[in-house]
């Protein structure tokens, strides 16, 4: 293969425009790498730079090694499948030789998927294969970008697609506006460099003058014009009412919304990323190293003007997973308006132990679909789907069909009180650890790992200061300490914390986190605090009171809140308030009378098997008319199922492309598009050759087109040279004989030149 070292050391665009196109990659990379989406750790992805400057350099490379295309984008891929993981694995083991580097990629990609597709995980703690994604993302990016500048000559395209994944960036994040300022520029200049670059062609072409005047005046008159445009702009988004961006996931459909948070256990997390589409609660609570700092208003509520300080329940979870939090093995299922939602539940509210309370909410920025409610939902004006957890239903969240639209709920309160027929003190106390075995199934589980060392050593200081295990008395000490020792410090920005562990571990550590740091703290620790005796907690997610006027309490996003709910056999789900630091109400229950040990009210929240008449028809929950949540094994069966999906996508797509050509076929079209193709491999046509040489030439490398070629280049030069207007069986045998030729003439892939390619021709 012959080679131009010319055109190697000189490009013909100039150096300035492959420093361009350099900028633009590390603009794109740095600002993937600056929200440290990998779960907040910004080192893992230092390395971007170095992906995209590679890129850079195929997407260059293969033009000036006259390489085509596919070429070009094929050893590319090869050198980024092989480079990317050793990258990885640089970030992830520092100092590491690039074979270990490289084996510390594999094997966490393989325990990773190992752990969400057989090992029963609800999250995978592997982090390195979100590295390698992400780095496959900055170099493909930039090769194309590249390609398509010095390959071919289509700056515009870099842009657009460099500029795209640039933007969507930004709008999953916050405080990026300096990196699209300098996209912008970088961009621009890179429009006009190219735009000179073609001038300068023509005039050297046309002999027209000195073509250094028209690239210097093209980049005094461009330069000029950036600066003034980027001054412009900076001072209307100073002055401007709202950020750049911040609104770009607004009017989402709920449905694309709730779909990202589904698959979200499956994706990294980064430190400092917008909330999309407002406060959401989805199925899995992520634990990140940024909380919701928006003062927006959430929605707005008429209370009753006799209640107080009522918290708003969206959502309960399960199962947690050191980085997060999760609703496990659900169930949906419909209920009309009007009808008892809990109905023949185990938390279907008591009227001894509850009092009836009616709220009216309007969402504002909150438009997820979730009913917000204090306590526990009654009955709702508008349907529902009722999602519960396990076989014998437990809450887990309620949908609204139409989330944007006020609803009216009737809901019952829990009745703390002092009194004998009331939930008290020493009641909770007394109510022992009998816990129905789904309830020790679904809400005593502590991963492996989950507590540390500094999670363990603050276990033990709460028992040694509490002196008790019992579940209501250590509950209620667990929650006066977390929330009132000095030690810990509310913090919604955690991105200055250096911890590689657990939340609750990082949290035990570092004594700095926000509510779902103390609430997650607190339910891992009353799991752990007895093994023979764990005792049952939940994360619940909601929000805390609002501003009251009157009857209506105004709620923002600032007092989107998590707590912990602890279960007493025979009680149910009591709520208790760990956070510190920012005024949220502890759970204070007056002791009342004494009573002797284990002495529950049977009727509330009994362990009784829920009746199965409430799912319409009889079976829990197959027969409920609703969909389970998926296990691990249909995540599986998702993942493969969605591969499927894309293999279809693609082979019809390619189907429709090889069924071409499309449109009207005439034979100087159909010429044109069989050189075309030809020529993407390195055989376009010479400009000496009659259209029957460059026909043999091309019948001797691919001796099955010969046939094809034939019928072609036939109607070519009847039609281009003897005037004859062909049609019905003629123009039949051309089109199919076109159809073909795409297929055939891919053989020359395998046939490349090595020495003495022929030039290209434009064949337009």
């Amino acid at each position: 293969m012959s080679i131009d070292t010319t055109r190697i050391r000189r490009p013909e665009e100039g150096w300035l425009t492959l420093l361009l196109v350099a900028a633009l990659a590390l603009i794109l990379a740095s600002a993937i790498d600056d929200p440290a989406w990998v779960n907040g750790k910004g080192e893992l992805t230092d390395g971007l730079w170095l992906c995209a400057l590679l890129g850079v350099g195929f997407g260059f490379a293969g033009p000036k090694l006259r390489w085509g295309r596919w070429t070009t984008h094929l050893v590319g891929a090869l050198f980024a499948g092989l480079l990317v993981p050793i990258l990885a694995g640089f970030a992830a083991l520092p100092g590491s030789a690039p074979a270990a580097a490289f084996n510390a990629t594999a094997d966490g990609t393989i325990d990773a998927y190992l752990d969400i597709a057989w090992r029963s995980l609800e999250f995978t703690r592997e982090e390195i294969h979100y590295v390698v994604v992400l780095g496959i993302v900055a170099w493909g990016t930039s090769q194309f970008g590249s390609y398509a500048v010095f390959g071919h000559r289509r700056p515009l395209n870099a842009v657009v697609v460099m500029g795209l994944v640039l933007v969507l960036n930004a709008t999953l994040t916050i405080d990026h506006l300096n990196y699209v300022l300098a996209f912008t520029i970088a961009s621009l200049f890179l429009l006009i460099e190219m735009h000179a670059f073609d001038e300068r062609a023509t005039w050297i072409r046309r002999r027209i003058g000195d073509p250094t005047t028209i690239s210097g005046m093209y980049l005094r008159g461009g330069t000029v014009f950036i600066v003034l445009a980027m001054l412009g702009s900076m001072l209307l988004t100073q002055r401007a009412a709202s950020s750049p961006l911040a609104g770009a996931w607004d009017g989402v459909d709920d449905d694309l919304i709730s779909f990202g948070e589904r698959i979200s256990r499956l994706l990294p997390m980064g430190g400092a990323l917008r909330p999309i589409g407002g406060v959401q609660f989805g199925e899995v609570a992520r634990i990140t190293d940024t909380w919701i700092t928006d003062p927006g208003i959430a929605f707005t509520a008429t209370v009753p003007s006799t209640e107080e300080k009522l918290r708003w329940r969206a959502a309960t979870y399960d199962t947690y997973g050191m980085t997060a939090w999760a609703q496990k093995n659900k169930t949906r299922f419909n209920v009309n308006a009007g009808e008892p939602i809990m109905e023949g539940l185990p938390e279907n509210p008591e009227e001894d132990t509850t009092r009836p309370i009616t709220v009216t909410v309007r969402p504002e920025q909150y438009e997820q679909g979730l009913m917000l409610v204090p306590g526990v939902p009654v009955t709702a004006d508008q349907a529902t789907e009722l999602e519960i957890t396990g076989s014998q239903g437990w809450f887990a969240t309620v949908h609204m069909t139409d989330g944007h639209a006020p609803y009216t709920v009737d809901a019952a309160v829990l009745e703390l009180g002092d009194s004998q027929e009331l939930i008290t003190g020493h009641r909770l106390e007394a109510a022992g650890t009998g816990y129905p075995a789904e309830i020790r199934d679904l809400y005593t589980q502590v991963p492996d790992d989950a507590l540390g060392p500094d999670a363990r050593a603050l276990l033990a200081t709460i028992l040694d200061a509490a002196g008790t295990t019992n579940p209501y008395r250590l509950s209620v000490f667990m929650q006066n300490y977390l929330q009132t020792n000095p030690d810990f410090e509310y913090d919604t920005d955690l991105t200055d914390q250096s911890c590689d562990a657990g939340a609750v571990e990082c949290f035990a550590r570092t004594k700095h986190g926000y509510c779902l740091h103390y609430a997650s703290t607190m339910a891992m620790l009353l799991r752990a605090a007895d093994p023979a005796h764990p005792i049952p907690t939940r994360l619940v997610q909601g929000f805390l009171p609002g501003k009251r006027t009157g009857n209506t309490e105004t709620v923002e996003n600032l007092n989107a809140h998590a707590w912990v709910e602890v279960y007493f056999p025979g009680y149910g789900w009591i709520p208790f308030d760990p956070t510190g630091g920012i005024g949220a109400e502890p759970t204070v229950i007056a002791d009342g009378p004494s009573l002797p040990p284990a002495t529950p009210l049977a009727s509330i929240g009994g362990t009784e098997a829920p009746d199965p008449t409430r799912f319409r028809g009889g079976d829990l929950p197959e027969a409920a008319g609703g969909t389970t949540g998926a296990g691990p094994a249909d995540r599986a069966l998702l993942v493969l199922f969605s591969v499927l999906l894309a293999v279809v996508v693609l082979t019809i797509a390619g189907a429709a492309w090889l069924r071409g050509p499309r449109g009207e076929v005439s034979p100087d079209t159909a010429w044109q598009s069989m050189a075309r193709a030809a020529s993407r491999f390195g055989f376009g046509p010479k400009p000496t050759q009659t259209v029957y040489e460059y026909a043999s030439a091309l019948g001797e490398l691919v001796p099955v087109a010969k046939a094809d070629l034939q019928t072609v280049a036939d109607a070519k030069v009847e039609t281009t040279y003897a005037g004859v207007r062909l049609g019905g069986a003629r123009l039949d045998a051309v089109r199919a004989a076109t159809r073909r030729l795409r297929i055939s003439l891919l053989r020359l892939v395998v046939r490349r030149p090595r020495k003495g390619r022929g030039k290209r021709v434009s064949l337009r």
